[in-house]
């Protein structure tokens, strides 16, 4: 048994922040392992998840002020998750510099997640790079599933970059262009892994999920900011399923029609919507996961232009669906029938996932060796 510190986005108000984060600790946990986050909040990501915003002016911001008793819900859900869900330090840090102060007693240190390895990120800090460590420390340094955010850096940070990761015993990334640029920076082996809540298999987050209030069918709708989705098609999948229409995200256009709002949603009522629905339609990496992983008909939306863009924050969900050999369910234009909707055959995919699984299960399990 190892006693691990690790680094994420552990803190966001965000979904697919906090359960990937429980996922891999969830993990540590069964392969028999003492782990807990050490408990980073910088004040940059503190100011991006209250509930108004500065950056909330007009009628967007009177909307969230109508809102306001659901937002509030929310996001005391997500506090309570993560101090209460999560297993995290007592003590809350504010930076790096603050974390290089700090003796910890860890046997070793895992960092991965969304974007925590993109120095362009709003709430970037180098200890997401464990550089709060003194060079001579002989613990383990172990990346799982970081995620670069960016498909392209200039020379000046990739030259942090290829500084950073040399400390690093072992290197696993996201993305199939994370690897080839982190590849590109060091000698050592660059290993691709499924992100972390695909560690869990359905059984597992069966337990954590909360079963929805709602007994009809329903299409579960999860955009993210600046989505790619579309509201026609949302009222076409309505149209010709009769299915009702659950919506996560909180939108003006969407607040007069005749739609059930998740707005107030828990981590793991979020769950236990992915694991009821009827079909998915979402933009979401993560919402994309849970359905594939609770074997949902689903749809997910890219830009028509996606895999041509230069730097694409998205490419991880097209990546995804085409090693599990889901392509198809990527949306960019038109009207896809109902028979092709609601049927999905997973007997070959859920091979394809078991087999992704136990090869990043392996590697975390070397790593730790």
């Amino acid at each position: 048994m190892r006693k691990i510190g690790q680094l994420t986005f552990h803190a966001s108000h965000n979904y697919g922040s906090v359960l990937q984060a429980y996922a891999l600790s969830k993990e540590l946990q069964i392969l028999g392992h003492e782990t807990e986050f050490i408990n980073l909040r910088p004040r940059s990501q503190k100011d991006v998840y209250k509930v108004i915003k500065e950056s909330d002016v007009g009628i967007h911001k009177l909307f969230r002020y109508l809102i306001y008793p659901a937002l509030k819900k929310r996001s005391n859900h997500f506090e309570r998750f993560i101090n209460e869900v999560l297993p995290v330090t007592k003590k809350e840090y504010a930076s790096t510099e603050e974390l290089k102060n700090e003796h910890f007693d860890y046997d070793a240190y895992i960092c991965g997640g969304d974007q925590i390895w993109n120095p362009m990120c709003q709430d970037f800090e180098t200890a997401y790079y464990l550089q709060f460590l003194d060079e001579n420390d002989s613990v383990k340094r172990i990346s799982y599933s970081p995620s670069l955010g960016k498909t392209e850096f200039d020379e000046e940070v990739l030259r942090k970059i290829e500084k950073w990761v040399q400390s690093f015993d072992a290197i696993s990334v996201r993305e199939p262009r994370g690897v080839e640029i982190i590849q590109s920076l060091t000698d050592k082996k660059v290993h691709t892994v499924c992100d972390p809540v695909l560690l869990l298999d359905k059984k597992e987050w069966k337990k954590l999920a909360v079963k929805p209030k709602y007994k009809k069918p329903y299409i579960l709708v999860y955009f993210l900011e600046n989505n790619h989705g579309s509201r026609e098609l949302t009222e076409y999948l309505r149209g010709i399923t009769g299915y009702e229409v659950i919506i996560f995200n909180e939108y003006i256009r969407d607040f007069i029609k005749p739609y059930h709002k998740a707005y107030s949603s828990s981590p793991e009522e979020f769950v236990g919507l992915f694991m009821n629905a009827s079909l998915v339609y979402t933009n979401s990496f993560h919402g994309t996961v849970f359905s594939t992983i609770f074997e949902r008909p689903f749809i997910t939306a890219i830009a028509a232009d996606q895999e041509n863009a230069i730097n694409n924050n998205d490419s991880r969900k097209i990546d995804y669906l085409r090693k599990i050999g889901l392509d198809s369910r990527l949306y960019t234009v038109g009207q896809p029938n109902k028979d092709f909707l609601l049927n999905i055959d997973y007997t070959e995919v859920r091979k394809k996932i078991e087999g992704f699984r136990k090869c990043s299960l392996k590697y975390l399990i070397d790593a730790l060796q």
